[in-house]
């Protein structure tokens, strides 16, 4: 298992405001009757400003666990462990950067089905507010095409510079499988033309060391892992470099400039919402939008379990959804949702019955 933090306070330093103490523990699950951890995820603390903690604590519990951690989240993790965690085998977590409003962590988590596969999911948060940083938060929308293709030819570089490197060695020092040499031009001849285009590139990101840092995995499927020495791609730009394409929010966090504060545009997609049910229910809602489709859940805050949702979307438009749980669902609910006034807002509707719906 990765990670060494059990239990560390530090000091978070803001432009123009006091320090914010943030403190964060590891909530641990044993493997049975053993002292490896099988399970660990960190959760943070801060007495000047809960609210940011408790946003960035439910993000993770909703994301990785997908439930809500509750008022105990060592009872809550040990309860889902035993019920069964849908095939996620082992969690793990590092700090990997923590300077002015931003908070980088990566979490190593192994799932398992037909087989093992381990993968990180590195992950930033301003620490002014708790939410998770999106590109998109940071980066203008007409410079993220360019963006992505920088990266998508990061990679292509790299595989056509490793497989020319391969192919000048001598025989006697290529990579020998079942007593063949490795034709390394064919093994990567697939990703290679895959990484023709595409527009994920962007979508595993993070911040460190005043960089951008973006993780695309790697190009071999499970069976023949072990023969590819590149691995996953990771990509890091100076965030100098990206100066003049950076939103005013982006100039703000990256940059440090201006004594204001400046928020990001709205956002539905990767965003932990805290809402209003009705009157006075309170819940939450966490969904992601791929490339067509939005798909996550929203939460009761009083219970915590997750209501899946999906619902078409795209990335020009962020504006309006419709999100609704399953068709088989006997009560199936639908969510509609506009942007007005920099919130979210609309209806609730199942079985006849209406409710509004508001976004903080």
């Amino acid at each position: 298992m990765k990670g060494y933090l059990s239990a560390i306070a530090f000091l978070l330093f803001s432009t123009g405001v006091a320090a914010t103490q943030l403190t964060t523990k590891s909530i641990e699950y044993h493997y049975p009757n053993s002292t490896e951890i099988q399970y660990r995820l960190p959760w943070f603390t801060s007495p000047d400003n809960p609210a940011i903690a408790k946003r960035i604590n439910d993000y993770l519990f909703s994301s990785l666990l997908n439930h809500l951690p509750g008022k105990d989240p060592q009872a809550t993790l040990n309860q889902l462990v035993k019920a069964g965690l849908d095939g996620t085998e082992n969690l793990d977590y590092t700090v990997e950067y923590r300077k002015g409003d931003i908070l980088t962590i990566n979490i190593f988590a192994e799932g398992c089905g037909a087989y093992c596969e381990s993968y990180d999911s590195p992950m930033s948060f301003d620490l002014t507010s708790g939410s998770k940083i999106a590109i998109s938060d940071v980066v203008i929308a007409d410079a993220l095409p360019q963006l992505n293709d920088q990266i998508r030819q990061d990679i292509r570089t790299r595989i056509a510079t490793f497989v020319a490197q391969q192919k000048a060695l001598p025989v006697a020092e290529q990579r020998i499988d079942e007593d063949q040499v490795v034709d390394y031009g064919e093994f990567y001849s697939t990703c290679y033309v895959s990484t023709i285009d595409g527009i994920d590139y962007t979508d595993r990101f993070s911040i460190k060391d005043n960089k951008l840092v973006f993780l695309n995995g790697r190009c071999s499927n499970h069976a023949s892992r072990a023969l590819d020495d590149l691995g996953d791609f990771t990509t890091s730009i100076a965030v100098s470099k990206l100066k003049d394409t950076l939103t005013p929010y982006g100039r703000r966090l990256l940059l440090v400039e201006g004594q204001q504060p400046v928020s990001p545009e709205p956002e539905l997609s990767g965003k932990l919402l805290y809402g209003t049910l009705g009157k006075n229910t309170r819940i939450l809602l966490n969904v992601t939008c791929g490339s067509e489709y939005i798909r996550g859940a929203y939460f009761y805050e009083k219970f915590g379990a997750p209501i899946a949702l999906s619902g078409k979307c795209t990335a020009t438009d962020k504006r309006h959804y419709e999100l609704t749980t399953a068709e088989q669902d006997v009560r199936k609910e639908t969510f509609t949702l506009d942007l007005i006034d920099g919130h979210y807002q609309g209806v609730w509707e199942s079985n006849g019955k209406t409710l509004p719906v508001r976004f903080e």
